[in-house]
């Protein structure tokens, strides 16, 4: 009689699990399978025997991307800085967050949903030339330039033979890069021409000024000439006579009798 009481209930068992065996667009709680909530939505009430499941939407900054009987929605993700990662879609109601790579990077490691880790791109220098563009998610692949050519700038597609970079004053360097060796005379050129047209100039103010503060010495043009006036002569050209007192050339003359 156990035995027979032992298959009933197994039975019976066995019937509730199929009846909780629910539909398409339904969700099992505890004896009942109620209907899903749609994405962007999220179950604020689980349905009962005599009520539908109650919905409400998720708030900001979670979502829920499918139908669902979820009581919590779920969080977006945040873009790691430090991974080199900005949001490259925004999270929406009913989307997680799609993160992508700062601008002058690409993606080095792509996860399950987007990526997770960006790198700088390589810059191909002066003297070499890019083979492959990169891409979203590869690097550049920079070639050195074949022997007798070289490139004057970064990121450069095509390399041009030495004599071609001369004549656009490009000269090849000790490393094999270029350099504007004839920029680098011109403004040389320059600086010095200005510091001597500079100098040049301080040089004449001073001299000017010199002559222009310059009193000669006063000199008697003679010792038997009496009553003569004085001539100074100025820069300009001026003559300005300073009278001067009548002296006898004989001392002996201005005595008392």
């Amino acid at each position: 009689s156990r035995l027979k009481v032992f298959a009933v209930a197994l039975v019976m068992q066995l019937d509730r699990v199929d009846a909780l065996d629910c539909g398409l667009g339904e969700y099992p709680i505890g004896a009942e399978c109620c209907p899903m909530c749609a994405a962007g939505l999220r179950v604020f009430k689980h349905c009962t025997a005599n009520s539908s499941t109650t919905c409400i939407p998720c708030v900001e900054d979670t979502y829920t991307d499918h139908p669902n009987g979820l009581e919590h929605c779920r969080k977006c993700k945040l873009c790691d800085k430090g991974a080199n990662l900005v949001a490259e879609v925004a999270c929406t109601y009913t989307k997680n967050t799609v993160c992508g790579c700062l601008p002058g990077y690409f993606c080095s490691y792509f996860g399950t949903e987007d990526c997770e880790l960006c790198q700088r791109y390589t810059v191909c220098f002066p003297g070499s030339m890019v083979k492959e563009r990169g891409t979203k998610t590869t690097d550049n692949v920079c070639e050195a330039c074949p022997p007798g050519t070289s490139s004057a700038a970064n990121m450069s597609y095509s390399c041009v033979p030495w004599p071609r970079l001369k004549e656009n004053g490009l000269v090849q360097g000790e490393d094999g890069n270029p350099s504007s060796d004839s920029s680098v005379s011109a403004i040389v050129g320059s600086v010095v021409g200005t510091v001597l047209v500079v100098a040049v100039g301080l040089t004449y103010i001073w001299q000017r000024r010199k002559r222009k503060n310059y009193v000669p010495p006063v000199q008697e043009s003679g010792t038997g000439q009496q009553g003569q006036a004085l001539i100074l002569t100025v820069e300009n050209g001026d003559q300005t006579t300073v009278p001067v007192q009548e002296t006898s050339a004989d001392p002996e003359e201005t005595r008392p009798e």
